[in-house]
C-alpha cells in the first residue's frame, strides 16, 4: 500500500455515497421517534470514521483474503460490518428505541442491516475504490 492509499481509501470508505444508507435509515427513525433518538453526532462523526477505517483493514487485509479485491469480497465484508453494527444496535435496544421492535422482533433487524451494509460495500464503496485506483 502506497503512502497515499491509507488516506485514499479512509475518503472511499467515508464518502457520501457509503454513509447515505445508514443516515437515512437511521435519520428517519430517528425523524420518527425524537424522543428516543440517540445523539445524531454517531452520525455526523462517528459513522463516517468508523467507515473510513473499515475500508484501510479490508484493503490491507485485500492481498491475503480470497478474490482479492472481487465485488464478492466488498459484499462479504459489508456483511460482517453490518453484523457488527446490528448486534451492537440489538445489544443496546436500539430497534426498541427507534422502531418500536421489542423482545424477539428486535432480531428483524439484523438481516435487514446485512443485507444493506453487503450492498453499501458490494456497490457503492467498491465503485468508490475503483474510481481512486484502489483496487487492483
Amino acid at each position: 500500500m502506497s503512502p497515499a492509499q491509507p488516506m485514499k481509501a479512509f475518503i472511499a470508505g467515508s464518502s457520501f455515497p457509503a454513509v447515505l444508507i445508514p443516515f437515512v435509515v437511521l435519520g428517519v427513525a430517528m425523524m420518527m421517534r425524537p424522543e428516543q433518538a440517540f445523539p445524531p453526532q454517531f452520525l455526523l462523526w462517528g459513522l463516517p470514521v468508523v467507515m473510513g477505517l473499515w475500508n484501510i483493514a479490508l484493503l490491507r487485509l485485500m492481498p491475503r483474503l480470497p478474490g482479492k479485491g472481487s465485488a464478492l469480497t466488498y459484499w462479504l465484508s459489508g456483511a460482517v460490518l453490518g453484523l457488527l453494527f446490528t448486534t451492537l444496535g440489538v445489544s443496546t435496544g436500539a430497534p426498541g428505541r427507534l422502531y418500536n421492535l421489542h423482545g424477539t422482533m428486535a432480531f428483524l433487524i439484523m438481516p435487514i442491516g446485512i443485507a444493506a451494509h453487503g450492498m453499501i460495500w458490494g456497490v457503492m464503496v467498491y465503485w468508490v475504490n475503483g474510481k481512486l485506483g484502489l483496487r487492483s
